[in-house]
């Protein structure tokens, strides 16, 4: 057993240290690494511990394979079966997210779920997948998101990025440039610029923003990219109290700065899902562009924030590949993993700022084999959406990214709101269409 799933399965007990004859409860690393080091220095005197094969005290229901999945897992070593499988037609791609080799996935369902399954999926803070829903929408935007891809390349390279806003609203009557700023606190930020929204003259919104931003900066080797759309002081995340009329404006800074948003907007299949999932006015915002690159991705995380229902992702171009699944299961995993209690590692993911955490949740990959045997892995390709929905903080789809293949992806992703009656229509196509679109 390693170091890191040892650790693991000694938490919340207890041992007597040598050096002291005093009981010390295991709740730290600390403590645990300590317990280790004993443990391996003289075993007869670490009472209580004992360490065991990860797999073999689970239940036989546990290490078989959920009924329906989307992809499943391979071995980095198992080449030959990769190899096969793709002279088969199968598609079977590497999963490596800063240097964390973490397996490879196989494509292997692409079915459309039923309504009692997204139902209930959405209730729970279950993702779901939605293969093709876009439709030819891809091909239809396929100038505006080669035209998006390009843009990318240039500021990974070293461009403005307002020189390229600019270009994309050059003839529009609605936004005025109103100066830009960089977060010299915020390492990932490459540049924020403002826009002021009028109406001939008439000041609309003030402090409407793009924000330009490296997904990570801890890894120079990722060369992902987003851009935010948003507005008022982040620091303070002011987006959270903003008024929808607003909102509105926002969402129309990011769908005329990007009309490939209309790919996903406008999508039918999508959006009359979400009409019924929500059962409310509901608005699309916070939208975000990601540029994910060769390497790169965003760790595990969620985006349980006051007042959002949920975030919709789309690829566009390009692929990307998905641990995701609703929080309570992934603490229910992480015991199976070797942590002590569901309780304990609800409390963990809460802090999420513990070293071995989040070493298992990115970069070890006999976890990514769990999550995937549990059908948590999907590997979303262009014009595939997943809906991540938020029923409470703890009832939400966690979710970790990495980008597939050699070349960077495109994406959107809109974050889920109620919407108010002062949302401006011009914000989201989909609520200004005509009965028969």
């Amino acid at each position: 057993m390693s170091t890191t799933r040892w650790l693991f399965a000694q938490w919340g007990r207890s041992y007597v240290e040598p050096s002291t004859q005093q009981r010390v409860k295991l709740e730290s690393l600390g403590t645990c690494r300590r317990a280790f080091s004993w443990q391996a220095a003289d075993p007869d005197h670490a009472s209580h511990l004992t360490a065991v094969p990860l797999f073999a005290c689970l239940p036989r229901a546990s290490r078989q394979a959920d009924a329906v999945h989307s992809a499943r897992h391979l071995n980095s070593r198992a080449q030959d079966v990769a190899q096969s499988l793709r002279r088969r037609g199968r598609e079977v791609w590497p999963l490596i997210r800063r240097n964390a080799d973490l397996g490879q996935v196989v494509t292997v369902h692409r079915d459309l779920p039923d309504v009692r399954t997204e139902t209930a999926n959405w209730r729970a803070g279950e993702p779901i997948f939605l293969p093709a829903v876009l439709g030819d929408a891809t091909t239809r935007f396929a100038a505006e998101i080669d035209a998006s891809l390009r843009m990318f390349d240039r500021l990974r390279d070293g461009g403005e990025f307002l020189p390229e806003i600019d270009a994309r609203l050059a003839d529009d009557l609605n936004f005025r440039y109103a100066g830009s700023t960089v977060d010299q606190e915020d390492p990932r930020e490459v540049e924020r610029l403002f826009v002021d929204a009028e109406i001939e003259g008439v000041v609309q919104a003030e402090d409407l923003w793009a924000k330009l931003a490296w997904i990570t900066a801890e890894d120079p080797t990722d060369e992902s990219l987003r851009i935010r759309f948003s507005n008022g002081l982040d620091q303070l995340e002011e987006w959270m109290l903003t008024s929808d009329l607003t909102a509105s404006w926002v969402d129309q800074f990011a769908l005329r700065a990007f009309p490939e948003c209309e790919a996903v907007l406008r999508c039918k299949p999508l959006r009359e899902r979400l009409d019924r999932l929500i059962a409310r006015p509901h608005r699309l915002s916070e939208r975000i562009i990601y540029n994910n690159a060769p390497n790169g991705g965003a760790i595990f995380h969620h985006d349980a924030e006051p007042s959002q229902l949920g975030v919709v992702f789309t690829q566009l171009e390009g692929r990307t590949a998905w641990f995701t699944l609703g929080k309570r299961r992934l603490a229910k995993l992480l015991v199976r993993f070797g942590m002590r209690s569901e309780h304990r590692a609800m409390t963990a993911l809460n802090a999420a700022d513990d070293r071995g955490l989040l070493e298992i949740l990115n970069r070890d990959a006999d976890f990514a084999a769990l999550l995937a045997a549990h059908g948590a892995l999907f590997l979303l390709q262009a014009g595939d959406s997943i809906l991540l929905p938020t029923a409470g903080f703890d009832d939400t789809a966690w979710h970790s990214v990495l980008a597939v293949g050699d070349q960077p992806s495109l994406a959107h992703s809109y974050g889920i709101f109620g919407r108010q009656d002062d949302y401006q229509l011009g914000g989201d196509p989909w609520l200004t269409r005509q009965p028969d679109e």
